[in-house]
């Protein structure tokens, strides 16, 4: 909440020049009545003291409740800066669930695919030149089903054709 616009005016301001009001005085006067309220005349004057005793009274008891707010203020509030973020607080009860459709059955199975186009030829192997098991190694036979017996690679290991 913000702070409400003030009641009165200044009990008196410095203002000089075209901006001078009935409550403008000077620096010096101020400096004087400063100087009359730090000796007590106030106080001292039983003449004066006894006519505005009722509002030294209240200003005294204004004084007081200003300095319970500034004292609450820097305590409890802070110096303006936001503090760390509270605790987090409970979470709301879950609503209740909707109703769960009921699963509907398997659709029929889909055509089967058209057959792939066959793979080139690979290059055949020498005639009449089949490798020992002593010395069969894939890397050296042909990547491609050759005839009928034949050994091939078939991507790393060996078939017959």
């Amino acid at each position: 909440m913000a702070l409400g616009d003030r009641k009165i005016p200044e009990v008196f301001n410095k203002k000089t020049g075209g901006s001078k009001d009935a409550r403008s005085i000077t620096s010096a006067r101020e400096l004087e009545i400063k100087a009359e309220y730090d000796a007590g005349v106030h106080v001292a004057d039983d003449g004066m003291f006894n006519t505005i005793a009722p509002a030294l009274y209240a200003i005294q008891k204004l004084s007081e409740d200003i300095d319970e707010l500034r004292r609450y203020i820097i305590a409890e509030v802070g110096d303006g800066a936001q503090g760390p973020a509270g605790a987090k607080g409970d979470t709301g009860d879950t609503g209740a669930a909707g109703a769960t459709g009921a699963t509907g059955a398997r659709g029929p199975a889909g055509a089967d695919g058209a057959d792939g186009a066959d793979g080139a030829d690979g290059k055949d192997g020498k005639n009449g030149t089949t490798p020992t098991m002593t010395s069969l190694n894939g890397s050296s036979l042909p990547t491609r089903r050759g005839a009928s017996g034949t050994l091939w690679n078939n991507r790393g290991m060996v078939a017959i054709s």
